[in-house]
């Protein structure tokens, strides 16, 4: 019987001995005289190699059958669920839209989840109930859950709301603010941070140079007040230069600076945040993201249909100007080809919310995790990204 066995592959004929399974179970039909003509020998010979083939195959098959039948559904599935809550729709969210619409996730055996909630409260609640994975926010609303107590890390981000410094007309220089009346936020707000961190690295100080006038959050606020008159400067997003050009009235604004002279890449961000439990226990499952919202930009720059087609599914954006507008300012400018996260984000969200018992001691570098990204970056990722050539069909629905 021992060298019925030899006829069997390698592989089996091991699992066999190592489990111990009894050549009692070869029904007796497999076994051969060792005596006889020389014929009788070699048709012995030839027939246990056919039916040591065929039972290989069987005994194969039925622990097949067996494993599939009594495995849990989580061992077969081929994706790790991963949910993100995501809060509000911005331009520089395109990776995330494009990455899931692409199929970019499941490449990297991600089944990602992605829920809207209405406010950026929601989003601080949401992480206090554990209500996902990943956040997706502006960092300030993310650092307010750490500071109650939720232990997250940002790794990553996609890019940031475009910033200009907007003034009348007859202000042609940054220090002909002096004395002058400037639109900001709430005190303490974000905005009202940025406000006074745009003045100050123009060389100015906002409580002793300017007037600080507050308005709501939204820019288009204070845009409108620039426009009456009300005030002398404020900030503002592109998307309002793009109105007002289309209105024909961009001569009664000038533009004193922006995200790229002042280096000031901060407020309405795209930061990614992970608990650092669910980083420390699925660091692949998280790294698969972060190479899937990469793809997803370098898919974005080689091919504007992709991305026009994001635009207008998720920010409903139809005007052909307009798309041409967010491809140019966004795909081509402010989303990052390395995701890398933000520091100056972050530190603004702690400093906002500093009274917090959670920031206590708290720094943007504590708070931020750029070992995902820089792997990628040393591994060529990004080298091989920028060399790829698109696929037949790829598209993003």
């Amino acid at each position: 019987m021992n060298q019925f066995f030899s006829v069997f592959p390698p592989p089996l004929r091991g699992r066999i001995k190592v489990g111990g399974v009894s050549d009692r179970l070869i029904p007796p039909i497999l076994t051969f005289p060792r005596k006889g003509g020389k014929e009788l020998r070699r048709g012995a010979k030839h027939s246990r190699r056919v039916f040591g083939i065929c039972y290989s195959f069987v005994f194969y098959a039925f622990f097949a059958v067996i494993f599939f039948a009594l495995a849990p559904r989580q061992v077969l599935s081929a994706e790790r669920t991963l949910t993100v809550l995501s809060y509000p729709d911005r331009p520089a969210k395109l990776p995330l839209w494009l990455a899931r619409d692409a199929g970019l996730f499941s490449k990297y055996g991600l089944n990602v989840e992605i829920k809207t909630p209405n406010s950026g409260e929601a989003i601080v609640e949401g992480a206090r109930n554990n209500a996902a994975d990943i956040y997706v926010a502006t960092a300030n609303w993310i650092v307010s859950a750490i500071g109650d107590g939720k232990d997250l890390v940002f790794f990553a981000n996609t890019g940031y709301s475009v910033l200009k410094l907007l003034a009348q007309p007859s202000i042609a220089r940054p220090e002909q603010l002096r004395g002058k009346r400037v639109g900001t936020g709430e005190p303490g707000s974000s905005q009202d941070r940025i406000t006074r961190e745009t003045l100050r690295r123009l060389g100015l100080d906002a409580d002793k140079d300017v007037t600080l006038v507050p308005f709501g959050s939204r820019s288009i606020q204070r845009l409108n007040a620039l426009l009456k008159g009300e005030i002398d400067a404020t900030t503002s997003n592109e998307d309002n230069i793009f109105d007002l050009e289309r209105r024909g009235e961009l001569n009664k604004v000038r533009v004193l600076a922006d995200n790229d002279s002042l280096k000031l890449f901060i407020g309405a961000g795209v930061d990614f945040a992970v608990t650092r439990s669910l980083l420390n226990s699925s660091r692949a499952a998280v790294k698969g993201f972060v190479q899937a919202l990469s793809e997803a930009i370098a898919l974005a720059r080689r091919d504007r249909a992709a991305a026009d087609r994001i635009y207008t599914r998720y920010l409903k954006v139809s005007d052909p100007a307009l798309l041409d507008f967010m491809y140019r300012t966004y795909v081509g400018h402010a989303i990052p080809e390395r995701p890398y996260a933000k520091l100056d984000n972050v530190a603004l969200g702690i400093a906002e919310f500093a009274a917090k018992p959670g920031l206590k001691g708290k720094t943007a570098e504590l708070l931020t995790d750029m070992s995902l990204v820089r792997e990628l970056e040393q591994d060529g990722f990004f080298t091989r990204l920028s060399r790829a050539r698109p696929e037949h069909g790829e598209r993003a629905e």
